[in-house]
């Protein structure tokens, strides 16, 4: 998949994103279960009832993200065809994150975990931001990719490895990303 030209045309940042965290997968294993991308087989509202997964019901993070990703952006699509592309461009995405050395994702994610514990949540988008341009100018093999392209990888697992460490943070980060790069 040729990323740098497929970007534009790419309109479902929210499924994009969760894609980008269920392939990246998660160090901290109870995030990296409530990470599943929801689809209409997963996903049962009713009482009690059972999941086609063999899980109860009951509300997870699974279903408040999904619930959350319907209000950050109500247009989930469903078929088939849309899921392949995020999961495609998301793998694309994960290839240009994975340029990081761990040393540098991980004290960019230290300081950004501490800002964003000490602060305001309306100010966590602005700091997202602030940490990722550190990144970029730290990456030198970036600059093949299409500028858009890195900052939204950085930009993704930057999140989740700052999720990892606090995961209360998840919803609140993920609406701000999800907004940031839809409204662009």
């Amino acid at each position: 998949m040729d990323c740098n030209r497929n970007y534009n045309n790419f309109q479902h940042t929210s499924l994009l994103l969760l894609s980008f965290l269920e392939q990246k997968g998660c160090q901290n294993s109870d995030l990296d279960e409530q990470l599943k991308l929801p689809t209409k087989h997963n996903y049962i509202e009713s009482d009690e009832e059972l999941q086609t997964d063999g899980h109860s019901s009951s509300v997870t993070y699974r279903d408040i993200l999904y619930d959350l990703q319907n209000q950050v952006q109500p247009q989930l699509p469903v078929d088939d065809e849309e899921a392949r592309a995020a999961r495609e461009m998301a793998a694309e995405l994960i290839r240009i994150a994975d340029l990081l050395e761990q040393r540098v994702l991980f004290q960019a994610a230290e300081t950004l975990t501490k800002k964003l514990d000490t602060c305001p949540k309306q100010f966590w988008a602005r700091h997202l931001s602030d940490g990722v341009q550190g990144l970029l100018r730290q990456v030198a093999e970036a600059k093949e990719f299409k500028k858009e392209l890195v900052e939204m990888a950085f930009t993704f697992v930057l999140m989740k490895t700052v999720c990892e460490r606090v995961p209360h943070f998840l919803f609140s980060l993920y609406g701000s990303v999800v907004q940031y790069f839809g409204s662009r």
